[in-house]
């Protein structure tokens, strides 16, 4: 998936031109990478199964951000819920876990002129195993042809005993245009090898682990030098231990 990149370590993280390297092993943000050849297909429609409350009829209702809102339907015994919400202002977005399925935004939005309508987020509450391991692959592609996209990507873990959400991932790359290009692919990776475990929120239970970008390519010079597509790909591990602090605490930072 993403073996064709040219990869540099965390510390040393810089720009990749196509070839091969060596991984460095569950570093966050550990490779970046740009290589010529055909963007990537998204998928057009979700096939994950749904959890909660807020899902009915195929789609959900998004959780108001940053409010610890209780599951009012929660996880049966030896699962847990994680919120999914992904974004593409410009184009189309999905995630795919695997032995999960995919989390898609459906058509990208109508364009008239040059405005844009209100760019959707879609979420996703779903159920996920403890102790399970999961491959995750993201993509966002433009739908204009150099206009550029702005993924948005964030998983949540529901703890229960709060309740509680813990931010789990965030990807977003927003260069000086607000869509994705170098310099917002770069900014994001910088922020991105600062987290403890690999995940936002130490005191959640899921581990995030080979966290790492590609793109085909950028577009011509005219065009801001804007990506019209953007992938990440990462690892996710979701631990058997319950949850228990409230999200930030200083009990979850290694000492």
């Amino acid at each position: 998936m993403f073996g064709a990149i040219a990869l540099a370590t965390a510390s040393t993280l810089g720009c990749g031109t196509g070839g091969a390297g060596a991984r460095a092993a569950d570093a966050p943000a550990q490779a970046v990478g740009v290589v010529a050849g055909p963007a990537p297909t998204v998928a057009a429609a979700s096939t994950v199964t749904l959890a909660g409350a807020r899902c009915s009829g195929g789609s959900c209702r998004c959780r108001e951000p940053g409010r610890d809102d209780v599951e009012t339907q929660p996880p049966g015994p030896g699962s847990k819920r994680f919120e999914i919400r992904i974004a593409a202002a410009g184009g189309t977005a999905a995630l795919d876990l695997s032995d999960l399925g995919t989390v898609a935004t459906g058509p990208a939005p109508v364009i008239s002129g040059d405005v844009e309508a209100t760019v959707k987020t879609t979420c996703a509450y779903v159920d996920v195993p403890s102790g399970s391991s999961h491959q995750a692959r993201f993509v966002a592609l433009e739908s204009a042809k150099g206009q550029g996209v702005a993924p948005q990507l964030s998983i949540a873990e529901y703890g229960p005993q709060g309740p509680f959400w813990y931010d789990i991932v965030a990807v977003s790359c927003s260069g000086s245009s607000g869509r994705c290009d170098r310099d917002g692919a770069d900014a994001w990776s910088k922020e991105a090898r600062g987290r403890q475990r690999g995940r936002v929120d130490p005191c959640g239970s899921a581990v995030v682990t080979k966290l790492a970008w590609e793109s085909s390519g950028g577009q011509a010079e005219r065009d801001g030098g804007l990506f019209r597509d953007f992938s990440v790909g990462f690892t996710m591990e979701v631990k058997k231990f319950a949850t228990q602090f409230a999200p930030g605490s200083s009990e979850c930072v290694p000492k």
